[in-house]
């Protein structure tokens, strides 16, 4: 079945942007790419190219309100939002962009994908049957030329979201396995990490601040530090539910339980979205 690639209006803006940089676009002349429109079909060939699946035939523009209705986004709208439609109008996958020009440390993924996650989940919660927090498959395309994508912390979100079945895509073709250890490497289609494997890949100087593993009760315990301490506990959400949903879904598969005890006591809106999709699992 044929597709087309909904875009948000925004990003021909935004292509348009870092095309007027030089040193942007001397970037893309690096990859073959010169103008807004061989972008444009340079990440429809390559989404094409390794998702054959898709079959997109090409794409269309649409307001970022549109869009937010027709993926059923209860939270805020965004331009870094858009969507697969098939031939007969259907929606079946969820496209998000990674920007030219971002610069913003470790929220380079996060907060272009899970804002939207998190609004769409708060609309299908109670449908749900399905361990996944995402209804549809993601596909995550990285137009980023800065070496943020080259940063141990970045590469560990785009391990996050290959782990949660993410499909990733960068168009720079950096790597990011090499994080991980000679034991745990994988890739999106053979996934060999395990919770302990990414207990220690998430660890700072042997501490891990989002949960941790007692294999002796078979659980797996969220911690509320990262996001108590954080001077921005919305922001430091969308990192921390991006690190910690991979290590619920293993938990899960491996009959751990899941305490989140340690949040009692915290008040803030998207701490009840985790709270509830537990209960769910």
């Amino acid at each position: 079945m044929n597709r087309i690639l909904v875009l948000p209006e925004e990003f021909e803006v935004k292509l348009n942007e870092a095309h007027a940089d030089n040193t942007i676009h001397l970037k893309w002349l690096e990859i073959g790419v010169d103008t807004v429109q061989d972008m444009i079909d340079r990440i429809i060939s390559e989404l094409n190219k390794k998702f054959p699946k898709l079959k997109i035939t090409g794409y269309r523009a649409c307001s970022k309100d549109n869009i937010k209705n027709t993926i059923g986004n209860r939270g805020m709208n965004s331009v870094y939002s858009g969507y697969f439609e098939t031939e007969v109008g259907n929606v079946d996958g969820l496209f998000f962009y990674i920007p030219p020009k971002l610069n913003s440390g470790n929220d380079i993924l996060t907060r272009q994908v899970m804002p939207s996650l998190l609004g769409i989940y708060e609309g299908i919660y109670q449908d749900m049957i399905d361990l996944h927090f995402n209804n549809r498959p993601v596909y995550i395309v990285n137009l980023n030329e800065t070496n943020r994508s080259e940063q141990r912390a970045v590469k560990i979100s785009f391990i996050c979201a290959e782990l949660l079945g993410f499909r990733y895509l960068d168009l720079f073709d950096r790597q990011f396995h090499n994080v991980l250890s000679p034991l745990s490497f994988g890739n999106s289609e053979n996934q060999i990490i395990n919770l302990t494997d990414f207990d220690s890949l998430l660890s700072t100087n042997g501490n891990n601040e989002y949960f941790e593993v007692d294999d002796n009760d078979k659980a797996l315990i969220l911690l509320s530090s990262r996001i108590t301490d954080s001077s921005n506990a919305s922001a430091e959400m969308y990192r921390y539910l991006l690190r910690v949903l991979p290590a619920i879904y293993m938990a899960i598969e491996k009959d751990y339980s899941i305490n989140i005890t340690d949040f009692n006591g915290v008040s803030l809106s998207m701490i009840d979205i985790i709270r509830n999709y537990i209960s769910k699992i």
